[in-house]
């Protein structure tokens, strides 16, 4: 098994400018990090990248269910008011009218919290790459 090589050296037949622009990128995005490695700050730059990219996921995810919420509750509670003038009864038509009610606050309530803790997950992310043991 060849030698450790140490983890400041560069990976053979990488261009050293292509390392440079980088390591500069990477110290532009986190800011510079004492006694961190350039492939310590990608790392945390790729990690950081990644938990956003689920965080906008979880929100999209979210989205994508009230808007679902929301067409299904639309048609329900146009359906229960129109068996209600039709028929010209309220039972059990109100009851299905404030259920659909209900799912689309329901969806939206759903929605904010699931956008609130992606931004929270973001937000408290650690920018910082932890310290080598």
């Amino acid at each position: 098994m060849p030698d450790d090589e140490g983890a400041n050296s560069s990976p053979p037949n990488v261009n050293p400018q292509i390392l440079d622009a980088v390591s500069k990128s990477t110290g532009f995005v986190f800011g510079p990090s004492a006694g961190a490695t350039p492939a310590a700050n990608a790392g945390t730059a790729i990690a950081y990248e990644k938990a956003a990219q689920a965080a906008a996921l979880a929100v999209q995810d979210a989205t994508d269910y009230q808007r679902n919420i929301l067409s299904i509750s639309t048609v329900a509670q146009g359906k229960a008011l129109a068996m209600m003038f039709a028929e010209k009864t309220i039972n059990p038509y109100a009851e299905i009218l404030l259920l659909a009610i209900i799912a689309s606050v329901g969806a939206a309530v759903t929605a904010g919290a699931v956008d609130f803790v992606a931004a929270e997950v973001a937000k408290d992310f650690p920018m910082v790459p932890a310290p080598n043991k």
